[in-house]
């Protein structure tokens, strides 16, 4: 993001401090900040002479100080990387927690509405914010937007829904504190942030992502998990950022891969004489492409939706090939609903999905404990996953076999596993009881 309204602003002489170069104490620091009475840069948001009416004062004092803090980590991200800053962000509303409980997940909601608003701003051209008075051109600042936005959007705004309610000059006030707080921010933020440098070793915890890559939801399965032996279920927030490392590069080799087939595809004037065998390959390599797309989990929609649409295209050529062919096109929508079945079976499910792809972030010695730490709605996806490939039958009744195994082991040894019964019962229900076959290999 460019975050141009804020990167013009000129830095302040500020008094020489000595910052934390440790990750968590800068954090802590920040919070300290944040949280305590009367301290810069929170105390400073708003703009000298700027007085609000009762009903917007404290909107307005919400939302500045939440820009504040969200240029802290914003300038962290610049610095570190977005995936460090989230972790910084999640240890910062994990403390919030501990010193204010039920404060972090305000702050976090706090902070997706900054970034949400910061990035409808960013997407305001200049021309759409330049007017014309006497003859020349104005451009009104980006934070008049930010203000306009934030009365509009905050939920205890008097004018939130209310988009024909004048604000009556309280936008103009508001986007006054905005710059304002801005400077009082970025004077000491920018040496702090220059300090601090990121290691997640010094991070206590974390919070799981919303929507995991394969890598991270694999460390969520070990965490703390009596399926796992004891020196797997040990998870520190350097494995999750390197697990998210590792997630985030996995989707943007697909999305280059994906970037070259299409320009490959977009590229030939006319399609070659074989051109059947040469969409058919178009769209078997997408295919391979949305599957290592959802074997990799994560924020994926995106991609997906991409892909969806170059496929689109290419179906499109294919059929206005066979146009006047009825029973090509019927035998391509047959085909295309067999693929469509069998996605769903095989890649609706997290663990059938990484059980099948080159690569597993599951190691086969881990196959079965992470297939019961799957709740039951998901167990009940992945048996009708492997009961609907005839040559995953076998791996079928060799989990079904480990389950039972290991489960006894965990029982005998004093473990109460939550809702174990239900899960064995879903894994017998599809051959009707339990083998006692040891597991064998999985498929290549």
């Amino acid at each position: 993001m460019d975050w141009r309204f804020w990167k013009t602003e000129k830095p302040r002489p500020e008094e020489a401090r000595i910052w934390p170069t440790d990750t968590h104490d800068s954090i802590r620091q920040l919070l300290g900040m944040y949280q305590g009475a009367g301290a810069p840069p929170f105390a400073n948001w708003a703009a000298p002479g700027i007085a609000f009416a009762p009903d917007v004062a404290a909107t307005a004092q919400n939302a500045v100080k939440g820009y504040q803090l969200a240029l802290w980590f914003w300038l962290f991200a610049e610095k570190h990387g977005t995936i460090a800053a989230r972790m910084a962000r999640e240890t910062f509303c994990l403390l919030a927690d501990a010193a204010q409980p039920a404060s972090g997940d305000a702050i976090d909601a706090l902070l997706d509405l900054e970034n949400r608003l910061a990035h409808s701003v960013e997407a305001i051209s200049a021309e759409q914010r330049t007017f014309r008075q006497e003859g020349h051109a104005v451009e009104v600042p980006m934070e008049f937007f930010l203000a306009t936005g934030t009365l509009r959007l905050w939920h205890d705004s008097p004018y939130a829904g209310e988009a024909g309610m004048s604000p009556q000059g309280n936008d103009y006030k508001l986007a006054d504190c905005f710059r304002h707080a801005t400077g009082e921010a970025l004077s000491l933020f920018r040496p702090m942030i220059e300090a601090v440098e990121f290691n997640a070793k010094s991070l206590p915890n974390w919070k799981w992502s919303a929507r995991m890559g394969a890598a991270e939801r694999h460390l969520q399965r070990r965490y703390s998990n009596p399926l796992f032996p004891l020196h797997r279920q040990m998870v520190t927030a350097h494995d999750v950022h390197e697990a998210r490392l590792a997630d985030s590069q996995a989707l943007l080799d697909i999305r280059n891969e994906l970037n070259d087939v299409r320009r490959a595809f977009f590229e030939k004037p006319e399609l070659p004489l074989n051109w059947q065998a040469y969409l058919e390959g178009y769209r078997d390599h997408l295919d391979r492409l949305d599957e290592r797309r959802l074997v990799a989990g994560g924020q994926n929609a995106s991609l997906g939706d991409a892909i969806a649409a170059l496929r689109a295209d290419i179906l499109a050529t294919w059929r206005a090939e066979i146009q006047k062919n009825r029973n090509s096109l019927a035998a391509l929508d047959q085909d295309e609903a067999r693929k469509a079945e069998r996605r769903t079976l095989l890649y609706g499910c997290d663990w059938t999905a990484q059980l099948l792809s080159h690569g597993s972030q599951i190691p086969p010695e881990e196959v079965v404990p992470a297939l019961l730490s799957e709740s039951p709605a998901e167990l009940e996806k992945a048996v009708s996953g492997l009961q609907a490939e005839p040559r995953l039958q076998e791996t079928l009744a060799h989990c079904r076999a480990a389950a039972h195994r290991l489960v006894g082991e965990l029982r005998a040894a004093g473990h109460n596993v939550p809702d174990m019964t239900d899960k064995l019962r879903i894994l017998d229900g599809a051959h009707g009881g339990a083998l006692d076959s040891a597991p064998g290999p999985l498929p290549a």
